[in-house]
């Protein structure tokens, strides 16, 4: 009986962290982190990094991001310089230090050393644990990143507004997000990188039966209806964006997305279906499906994927500061979707 007892015992603390996990998130995901350990300093040879906060009306309080000012920001030199920017968007149950604490930050510090990448302002955002960058009815996430975010950078810092010297980039719920923006707000942003994100087939009928339990359980089901309703659901999916949007609107971006053949969520198989509608519909892009890569950091996905997407983003940047104009084949200014 005792045994028994203690096999009980044990069973129930062994469970208890997936139990926990399976619980419902609040609306917005805006869930208190645990405490974590502390991470081990980073050094860094071409920025400094700090964390920050700035007041929202999207979410109506103040909020966290982190924010890489490189080196040489504050030299008389530079007074009046205005600086590229890249946005970083994490992914699911994340928050803006994960970049820096699960080594995303010296691969950043190494590519501006490389040369892969000018020196900018790079700004870690903080979307909510499970927000999918969605606005929803009380907390509009979206609004937080491209309305609120980008006005707090542009008055505090000296921080580019113009969309050829503006990325956004995005790991899985982030890659998401990343692409969605990019694709829907071409005047913000003139280029995308997006590592291992949730895209899926058009018709959420088609989604695997855990995801649309995930939905429900993540509160979208003011967003995406419940059961999972086509409408809602194409208008935050990437591929079905891609399909409806003007090709020549798509091509006026810098494109990059990559996703690992031994991702543990099959997101590759949505990345593959995007790679090919753009293909179809001759949007230039840069697309990378890595041989046994998984997903997100645990998989080590930062060395095996950020210097090329850094290099798409810095070929951008660089155009525009050699030669003060986009490229021939690029819009210098966006038209507006609809236009």
């Amino acid at each position: 009986m005792h045994r028994r007892l203690l096999s009980l015992v044990v069973l129930a603390l062994a469970t208890a962290p997936a139990l926990l996990a399976q619980a419902p998130e609040p609306k917005g995901g805006d869930r208190p982190r645990r405490e974590r350990r502390e991470a081990a300093p980073v050094e860094l040879k071409n920025f400094t990094f700090r964390e920050e906060k700035f007041h929202s009306a999207a979410i109506n309080r103040d909020h966290p991001f982190g924010i890489y000012l490189p080196k040489g920001y504050d030299d008389a030199a530079n007074r009046d310089k205005q600086w590229p920017v890249v946005i970083w968007l994490h992914g699911m149950w994340e928050d803006h230090l994960r970049f820096h604490q699960r080594g995303g930050a010296p691969v950043l510090d190494q590519c501006v050393g490389d040369g892969k990448l000018p020196p900018c302002i790079f700004v870690t955002a903080n979307g909510g644990r499970t927000s999918m960058y969605l606005n929803r009815k009380d907390e509009r996430w979206e609004d937080l990143i491209t309305k609120d975010l980008l006005e707090h950078l542009s008055k505090n810092f000296r921080a580019s507004d113009r969309r050829e010297q503006r990325a956004i980039m995005g790991v899985s719920m982030g890659g998401m997000a990343a692409l969605r923006i990019a694709f829907t707000k071409p005047e913000l942003f003139g280029a995308v990188g997006a590592h291992s994100s949730a895209v899926f087939a058009e018709d959420p009928e088609q989604l695997p039966e855990r995801m649309k339990g995930m939905a429900q359980r993540l509160g979208l089901d003011e967003e995406f209806g419940n059961p999972i309703q086509k409408e809602p659901w194409q208008k935050a999916n990437p591929l079905c964006i891609a399909n409806a949007t003007d090709a020549k609107l798509l091509g006026t971006l810098r494109i990059y997305f990559d996703a690992g053949t031994a991702d543990r969520l099959g997101f590759a198989a949505g990345n593959t279906l995007l790679h090919e509608a753009l293909e179809k519909r001759k949007v230039p892009h840069t697309w990378r499906l890595i041989e046994g890569g998984g997903h997100s950091w645990g998989a080590g996905f930062q060395d095996q994927t950020l210097p090329y997407s850094f290099a798409v983003i810095g070929d951008l940047f660089a155009a525009k500061q050699a030669t003060g104009s986009e490229p021939a084949d690029k819009a210098a200014d966006a038209p507006k979707p609809g236009k």
